[in-house]
Parts: structure tokens; C-alpha cells; sequence
């Protein structure tokens, strides 16, 4: 008889290594499925993130997905809606199983795995939910969690006994008792937190999200993975512009200088700034305001050079800082 195989959907998270240990100690052939969302730079070597060595720990093969513009035509019209900011929880769940389950025809493997446990979120783990997506994700019957497995209704490798639902687990709620406990008897000793959270349902994330889709047809991926650093201000509707907060920031931006309609850098101590938009001689000026306000000095003689296309095109003299009233009245 063929070997089992399994696609599991993989965070990083101690649930998802827990579902995937149980399932390999059953002798199936689990491959982890990690959808990575914009959060992280576009030129991003997969290898160095957190969640890959995590996955090594317990001998988890991974086949990543990069989500881009697909995702974020998700996000912009979730069919389910939004939680509380930002958050599509469910439409987000099911576009990550959907994923799973190409994958799964693609390696003509048994079913789809995740670490849900039932009860554990609000939106998108009540049961009701979870038998929602399984119909939803068309997966019916083979989309198992492992970690709660007793609690749902039988999947179809369960009944036929390709999976021995004797092994598998009736966790319940959000307490993680019982998951560290199995962490423990596995010896896995190293595993993101269950408090991290989804960039998402961040207020300050929310409101430039809005922003972005308010003011623009196209996205991408870059778009949004801007929106978790800088300061952000929107000029007017045609202009928007991120100033660093630190060195690291300005040197993170300016590594993307050529993505932008025009790019400020101080030849002094001071914030780069991305600038997506029309520009305006008045718009330059209120662009060096906000560069001298957040710099460490203020002097006239010091010049500030404007790129476009990752070319210089010009340079200005500083202007005095703005307020902080004039300033806020612009902030995303």
C-alpha cells in the first residue's frame, strides 16, 4: 500500500508543529504548506525566516507560497468581511486552504491538514466556522485538524483508516495546557508565539490599508509591506510619503527608491522619504519641513537630493521644521 501524504498548513506556530508531528508519527508523508504574507520584504531568502528553522526541528519538508496579487484582491473584497480593523479572518483562512488543496492535487496526496483548534478564535475557529470553510475550501471530508479531530465530524482518510483517529486529539478553547505539555513529550522547544497576532487588526496598519485602497486601483506587494514601518502622511489625494523613523528604516526604504515616484535623502542626519504621488514645488517644500522636523539639526546650508527612476533629478535647500499641528494634520 502507497504511503500517506499529507498537505498541512503551516504557521510556524506550536499548533501547526504539533499537528504535524502527530501526523508523521502515523508514518504519513506530511509536507507543510507556509503561505507568507506581505509582511515581509519582496526580496526576502525564505531560508532566514523563523518559521523555516522551526520546521527543521521536527523534520517538516516546507513548499512556501508567496502571496501577492491575488491575496490582496482578497483582502480588498473579502466575501465574508472584515473583523474588528483590517482582519478578512475567514476569507484569509480559506484562500490559505484553497492553496493547500492545489497543492494537494499537484502531489496527488490524501488530505489537507491544519492546526486549528476548535474554539480557539472568535471569527474563524467556532465549529460552525470550521465545518463553513471545509464546505467552502471544497475539501469536504479531507480537511482534517489533527488537535481536534474528536470534537468534528469524521474525515474520509479517517474512516477508511488511512489516518488512525485513535492518535488524534480533542482539544478544546484557548487554553494551551495540553499543547505545551505534547511541545514537551515531542521536544519541541522552539515555536512563534500564539500572542503575535495578524499585522492586520493593527488600528494604525488598518487605516493606511484603507488609505492605500481608497486612493489606489493597484497594489502590490511592496505597497503593503511599506505600510509596517515609517511614518506615513497623506499630503493629498495625489501625493503619500513614508519618512523614516531611524537609520534602519531610511536604509530599508532607500533599497526601494527605484519603486518610487521621487525619493528624498538629507545630506545630514535625517529620515529618507518614499514618495508616492504628483509633487509640487509647494509639496517639496513641505516634504523638507517634515525632513528637518524629525532630523537632529536644522541648518540652510545643507542640501537635500531628490531621486526619480533611482536617478537624481535635482536637490533643494532646507527649509525651517514644520509643527507638529501642521504635521498631524496629514498623518495616516
Amino acid at each position: 500500500m502507497p504511503q500517506v501524504k499529507c498537505v498541512l498548513l503551516y504557521s510556524g506556530g506550536l499548533d501547526s508543529l504539533l499537528a504535524a508531528k502527530i501526523l508523521m508519527d502515523m508514518g504519513i508523508d506530511v509536507t507543510g504548506l507556509h503561505c507568507i504574507l506581505p509582511y515581509f520584504p519582496p526580496d526576502l531568502d525564505t531560508e532566514n525566516l523563523k518559521s523555516s528553522t522551526l520546521a527543521k526541528q521536527i523534520g517538516l519538508k516546507l513548499v512556501e507560497h508567496r502571496c501577492e496579487e491575488e491575496y490582496i484582491q482578497m483582502l480588498r473584497k473579502p466575501c465574508h468581511g472584515y473583523g474588528r480593523e483590517m482582519n478578512p479572518c475567514i476569507d484569509c483562512k480559506l484562500f490559505f486552504i484553497k492553496k493547500a488543496a492545489e497543492l494537494m492535487k499537484k502531489m496527488n496526496a490524501d488530505f489537507v491538514a491544519t492546526g486549528e483548534v476548535v474554539g480557539q478564535r472568535p471569527m474563524s475557529q467556532l465549529k460552525h466556522t470550521l465545518n463553513h470553510i471545509e464546505k467552502e475550501s471544497g475539501l469536504a471530508g479531507r480537511l482534517l485538524r489533527p488537535l481536534s479531530a474528536k470534537l468534528l465530524k469524521p474525515t474520509i482518510v479517517e474512516i477508511d483508516g488511512r489516518v488512525n483517529r485513535d492518535m488524534l486529539l480533542d482539544i478544546n478553547g484557548r487554553g494551551r495546557k495540553r499543547q505545551f505539555e505534547l511541545a514537551e513529550y515531542y521536544g519541541i522547544t522552539d515555536f512563534e508565539s500564539p500572542g503575535g497576532g495578524c499585522l492586520f487588526t493593527d488600528s494604525h496598519i488598518a487605516s493606511r490599508i484603507r488609505d492605500a485602497f481608497l486612493y489606489y486601483t493597484k497594489i502590490t506587494p511592496l505597497d503593503l509591506y511599506l505600510l509596517g514601518f515609517g511614518r506615513h502622511f497623506r499630503l493629498n489625494e495625489n501625493l503619500k510619503i513614508i519618512a523614516a523613523r531611524n537609520r534602519e528604516e531610511s536604509e530599508q526604504l532607500e533599497k526601494y527608491k527605484m519603486h518610487a515616484d521621487y525619493f528624498f535623502i538629507p545630506d545630514f542626519p535625517g529620515p529618507s522619504v518614499f514618495v508616492k504621488g504628483v509633487i509640487s514645488k509647494t509639496d517639496k517644500i513641505k516634504i523638507s519641513g517634515i525632513i528637518t522636523r524629525y532630523s537632529k539639526l536644522f541648518d540652510p546650508s545643507k542640501r537635500i537630493i531628490i531621486y526619480a527612476s533611482d536617478k537624481i533629478t535635482g536637490e533643494m535647500q532646507t527649509v525651517p521644521p514644520l509643527t507638529d499641528e501642521e504635521i498631524d494634520s496629514w498623518r495616516l
